[in-house]
């Protein structure tokens, strides 16, 4: 292929790419005088602007969503930041404003106290209110690893996926290639001390955590092992998971009790199980699903069950759905919410507001408010 005809080929392509991107408005606009850029740039620099044209098109992903004990709804935003939504309008927490790197914060979560905890790229950090504090968690020892181990997880950062706090005051760390963190201690010192963590899970990709009504702690894995249960050291007995074999799929996405006691588990590729202590249901296609790559659920004020549901493989859509206790409703279908302009996007969140919205996240940079009749989009609000 000549060079003035793979220019005008990456030409058509760029423009195609921006034609099928269900992005917001401000973004698009941006995206069009890039595209005017490169087009100055050069034959071969235009094929190196489009590839990093195609990732920017991805959009940005509604990672995590959470309402704080003061009614506050706080979204994280994949090349964004943190934004906060107070009822009125959004603040966007960014490291350029608050000095301190949550723009790739990958989950929220509120502690005991009320300090709201955030990954970073670097590690973890926290807010009280009036400023961050940073931490960062310590490699496992060569001794827990073994030396080959530790020096290729030395090479890669330490992020963490999921963050709890239980009902003995300690922190729970998920990491996707370190394993699950226990910690015990001050969180006084910007590097926590090995000394007060415990290692748990090692090579089975913790992916979500759960702490039951009666105290139960429970860990899914992202790799194929499944559910696993924490059993306390008893005498002449150590402290350790074992799994829970229930479940009808390995790739475990989420995990939620509801008020009755059952606990719901999302997976990667059999849709969700519902536990009620003695018996797994699964839901499927058979139940009105579209999609069975569930990964995330919330119970809400009135015990209807909401559950996300991701694009993976094959799929044609990501949708919400809601349990009434009798039956599902595809929530978002009707409304074409996740397939805008021909492009597929996943649910990644959900959270409710105080006056009992729903707020749905998505891939793509969406973020919807659902009143029980209609959306409000509110995507433009956390595009910058």
């Amino acid at each position: 292929m000549r060079p003035i005809a793979i220019e005008v080929y990456f030409k058509f392509r760029l423009r195609h790419i921006l034609n099928q991107t269900p992005a917001p408005k401000k973004q698009k606009s941006r995206y069009i005088h890039n595209i005017s850029v490169f087009l100055y740039m050069g034959k071969w620099n235009v094929i190196l602007a489009l590839l990093l044209f195609i990732i920017s098109c991805k959009g940005q992903n509604i990672v995590s969503g959470l309402k704080d004990r003061n009614g506050n709804l706080w979204f994280t935003v994949s090349e964004r930041g943190v934004y906060r939504y107070d009822g009125r309008s959004f603040v966007n927490f960014t490291k350029q404003n608050y000095k301190t790197n949550i723009y790739l914060s990958a989950c929220l979560y509120e502690d005991k106290t009320g300090n709201l905890w955030f990954s970073t790229s670097t590690g973890l950090c926290f807010y009280d209110g009036n400023e961050f504090k940073t931490f960062q968690l310590p490699l496992p020892p060569s001794s827990i690893l073994g030396a080959d181990q530790h020096s290729i997880l030395a090479r890669i950062a330490i992020r963490t996926s999921v963050i709890l706090q239980d009902k003995n005051g300690m922190f729970w760390f998920l990491t996707a290639d370190h394993g699950a963190y226990r910690y015990n201690g001050s969180l006084n010192d910007s590097i926590l001390q090995e000394k007060n963590f415990s290692h748990f899970l090692l090579n089975d990709a913790p992916n979500c955590i759960l702490e039951t009504k009666k105290g139960e702690l429970f860990i899914g894995s992202w790799n194929g092992h499944g559910v696993f249960r924490y059993h306390e050291k008893t005498l002449g007995i150590e402290e350790t998971f074992k799994g829970v074999n229930n479940f009808n799929d390995g790739m475990i996405a989420y995990m939620m009790e509801d008020k009755s006691g059952n606990i719901w588990v999302g997976t990667r590729n059999k849709s969700v199980d519902r536990y009620d202590g003695k018996i797994v249901t699964n839901f499927s296609a058979k139940d009105g699903f579209t999609n069975n790559s569930i990964c995330c659920i919330l119970e809400d004020s009135k015990g209807n069950v909401w559950l996300g549901a991701d694009i993976w493989q094959d799929v044609k859509r990501g949708d919400a759905f809601c349990y009434n206790g009798n039956s599902f409703s595809n929530i978002t279908i009707k409304a074409g919410i996740t397939q805008v302009e021909g492009f597929v996007y996943g649910v990644k969140n959900m959270v409710e507001d105080n006056a009992g919205n729903i707020w749905i996240g998505s891939k793509g940079g969406i973020l919807l408010r659902y009143d029980g009749r209609k959306f409000i989009d509110f995507s433009e609000s956390v595009a910058n």
